[in-house]
């Protein structure tokens, strides 16, 4: 890579960090162009150069971010109790900052489009995680019950244990793995149907 290239590089680097930093401490509409281009040290047109909009910025905050996430999520498939670690961690971390953005997506197509991204992420995520307690993916019961640990361990129900049921992190977690523990549970005892 030349001096020029990684210069660029580093660049595009400081401007996602930056907005990373401010998605996370505001709302979305908070967020500025302006204020990113402050905290990144560079000039507002560098970052309209480089991403066209806050849209644009957001959409590239949500790649650089799944990158990061997957690289954080590596769980042995079938390892139930790691794959609950990982998604607790991640949640406790995240899950006030995504209900906000929750509360803009139907208004702000790109925030809608990131939203949907991580949850096809999730999805991915879970049918891969847990492959070992699933048929095979050719089997009309596979979607159905990725679909069932998707509504089981959805940043939305993190979010309901700890916010709206009062749950402390220690008991969510318990809640969710004993759920999907049920789920796997009567999935073995049924295995036929």
């Amino acid at each position: 890579m030349t001096a020029r290239a990684e210069s660029a590089e580093a660049t595009r680097l400081r401007i996602l960090n930056a907005a990373l930093e401010l998605f996370y401490e505001s709302s979305y509409d908070e967020v500025t162009l302006e204020g990113v281009a402050d905290r990144a040290g560079v000039a507002l047109k560098t970052v309209l150069r480089r991403f066209d909009s806050k849209e644009g910025l957001l959409l590239g905050c949500a790649e650089a971010a799944r990158n990061l996430e997957e690289s954080s999520r590596v769980v042995t498939p079938g390892d139930v109790g790691g794959a609950v670690d990982a998604l607790a961690k991640r949640y406790e971390e995240t899950m006030d900052i995504m209900a906000r953005y929750f509360a803009v997506q139907d208004r702000v197509p790109a925030v809608g489009q990131v939203i949907n991204l991580a949850r096809r992420t999730h999805f991915t995520w879970l049918a891969r995680t847990f492959a070992p307690h699933l048929p095979a993916p050719a089997d009309p019961r596979h979607r159905r019950r990725v679909a069932q640990l998707f509504a089981a361990t959805e940043i939305y129900v993190w979010h309901a244990f700890r916010r709206r049921l009062g749950f402390s992190c220690a008991a969510a977690h318990d809640a969710m793995s004993a759920t999907v523990h049920e789920l796997i549970s009567q999935w073995d005892r049924h295995a036929d149907a």
